[in-house]
């Protein structure tokens, strides 16, 4: 149960998610679909609109966290039709109901449950489309499910499989960092301080605020005037910050 939660909350708080239901709710209180645009106002679309869309939001991440749980293994693509079809069967009915509880639409139109069911269906695929696009296929319940047991290489796993290998650095880079390992670099978009947590506590040490370095990747210490800089053996160098400079001291390196 604590990992459905953990994939539940990753899914909940997926930025990629979030802007697309974001995009969604807007679209649908701009163009008042089903005939609210000529029988509501703007404001009324938009405080009926918002809760609606956040109920079904909620729904269709439970359906996704919950098919990605136990299909997600068979691949990326099998589980989003798999649920793109389960939200389809169990949303359009809701959908359906709330549509008739709010007289969303007025006497004008009234989508049929087949209707309803297409339309769910396709922004559940358009969804994941935009995910895979996106995020080259990661899923964060599925990095969830794979990494809880070894939560000290999670930043490995974000990487490609080419590159892959012992992390040596990393920095930051307007809203992305770079993950320098044996095998390349990458860059990824994530904050840096969840980048350190991802990766094992006693294999490096921040040095900067904008970089970490792993211990065994210091070649030497360089000093310019008040400065202080760490060559690494892999051709970079980055600077050292005063907040930062007892870790190096502790170590014997300064």
């Amino acid at each position: 149960m604590s990992l459905f939660i953990d994939e539940f909350k990753a899914e909940l708080g997926y930025r990629v998610s979030l802007v697309f239901w974001a995009v969604v709710t807007l679209f649908v209180v701009i163009a008042g679909p089903f005939g609210s645009y000529q029988t509501m106002s703007l404001l009324t679309r938009l405080l009926l609109g918002l809760p609606l869309m956040m109920l079904l939001m909620i729904r269709g991440i439970t359906i996704r966290t919950v098919v990605f749980h136990y299909v997600g293994a068979r691949g990326f693509r099998i589980a989003s039709v798999v649920t793109a079809l389960v939200a389809g069967l169990v949303m359009a009915p809701v959908a359906q109901l709330l549509l008739k509880v709010t007289q969303f639409g007025g006497e004008i139109t009234r989508p049929g449950l087949l209707e309803l069911g297409v339309l769910v269906i396709s922004l559940s695929l358009g969804h994941s489309s935009v995910r895979r696009g996106l995020d080259v296929g990661a899923d964060p319940a599925a990095e969830v499910a794979e990494l809880q047991e070894d939560p000290a290489e999670r930043l490995l796993h974000r990487l490609e499989p080419d590159k892959r290998g012992a992390i040596l650095a990393i920095s930051v880079r307007d809203h992305y960092v770079d993950v320098q390992t044996r095998k390349g670099q990458a860059s990824l978009l994530l904050r840096f301080s969840d980048a350190m947590a991802e990766v094992d506590p006693a294999a490096g040490v921040q040095v900067h605020r904008s970089h970490w370095v792993a211990w065994d990747e210091i070649e030497t210490v360089e000093r310019e005037g008040v400065k202080t800089y760490l060559k690494l053996k892999h051709g970079g160098r980055v600077p050292v910050s005063k907040n930062h400079r007892g870790k190096l001291e502790e170590r014997g390196l300064i």
